[in-house]
């Protein structure tokens, strides 16, 4: 029997652009909201933790927004049908087991450490190659919060509370960039163009596309992504970022579910990520994107909106999420469109120093 029913465990901003892929494709959708101000309202039912029996009454496929999730609600969920799957969420969730596949599949990252005390730490620190050490949390920690740079003179700057910890080999970085693959039911994957990163206080503020990256790194990331998910059976959208340094690819991170650096192709190609992720969660084939000219995404962060936007033939489109101001939280994105691919750079890249002084 065919699945029309859509379950999304989350209510945030990815909940949200799931939710209108989601319609826009004909399959009705419900929400377990967990712990966050719901922005779903009129794409479909909202349900709460206790009331997780009948959430999963409603829906025939269920995938996530995040993957730090508590146990209980994703195995429920998998017996449901989840994708990407309970194992694939576990593993990519914790940067430990993360690290470990990508070793286990050969797939290069920094020289890195799992460390549960401040004593292991001072050992870590004298096994890796470089003086200091970025080190982050396992569980959480994006977008620049539960990270510490450190050398052997600054051990106490991570609480006590922190760890465990990974510690990895600080790297000069050139470029970042990131790849986003879907991959369906019967294993077919489609890769999108790569995006060149600008960061700013280890936040995604911009992405460029095309990337401007080497056609023989592109090919490589692609091979790295399909070895990944061919590796877990993975179903749905995944997205990697990658640092460039001394010529190399090597991983940084990996999130097991559509992605910031993603959201330009909203608007910019017919299968966006989002209308990708849910056609694979819900048993449909990966759909091949191509770009025709080049696309551009800029986040809104705290409540600054530019004082222009670009004229023709550049296009604009605007996404906000309904959120609550907060220092540094994502508000939502812009993203330029045009047939001058160095055009449109150019013109996000005003308007990335207007908003965030880079």
């Amino acid at each position: 029997m065919a699945k029309r029913r859509l379950g999304i465990i989350g209510c945030g901003q990815l909940s949200q652009m799931l939710g209108e892929a989601a319609n826009r494709l004909g399959y009705t959708v419900s929400y377990l909201c967990v712990d966050e101000t719901p922005v779903v309202s009129g794409l479909g039912s909202i349900f709460y933790p206790e009331q997780l029996d009948a959430f999963l009454s409603h829906c025939d496929a269920i995938t996530v927004e995040r993957e730090s999730l508590p146990d209980e609600i994703l195995r429920s969920a998998a017996k449901i049908g989840l994708a990407p799957g309970y194992e694939a969420l576990v593993v990519l969730r914790e940067r430990d087991t993360q690290k470990s596949m990508l070793d286990r599949l050969n797939i290069p990252t920094s020289p890195w450490s799992l460390v549960s005390s401040p004593d292991q730490l001072r050992e870590a620190l004298e096994s890796l190659p470089t003086a200091y050490a970025r080190c982050k949390r396992t569980l959480g920690g994006y977008d620049g919060g539960g990270q510490w740079r450190i050398d052997s003179n600054s051990l106490d700057l991570i609480p006590n509370d922190a760890f465990p910890i990974i510690a990895e080999a600080e790297v000069e970085i050139d470029c970042e960039y990131a790849i986003i693959i879907g991959r369906d039911v019967s294993g077919k994957t489609a890769c999108y163009p790569m995006t060149e990163n600008v960061m700013r206080d280890g936040i995604l503020i911009g992405s460029y596309v095309p990337s401007g990256i080497e056609p023989s790194l592109a090919e490589q990331a692609a091979e790295y992504a399909n070895r990944l998910v061919n590796a877990m059976d993975y179903i749905g959208v995944l997205a990697i970022e990658f640092f460039l340094t001394d010529g190399q690819l090597i991983v940084n991170e990996i999130a097991p579910r559509v992605h910031n650096t993603g959201h330009w192709t909203i608007g910019a190609l017919g299968a966006d990520q989002f209308t990708q992720h849910v056609g694979c969660v819900m048993g449909e084939s990966v759909r091949e994107s191509q770009l025709e000219g080049g696309a551009s995404m800029i986040n809104l962060l705290d409540n600054r909106l530019p004082a222009k936007m670009p004229d023709e033939p550049v296009r604009s489109l605007i996404q906000t999420y309904g959120k609550g101001v907060r220092k540094g939280r994502k508000l939502g994105h812009i993203t330029l469109i045009g047939p001058d691919a160095a055009e449109v750079k150019a013109k996000a890249a005003q308007l990335i120093t207007e908003l965030h002084g880079v």
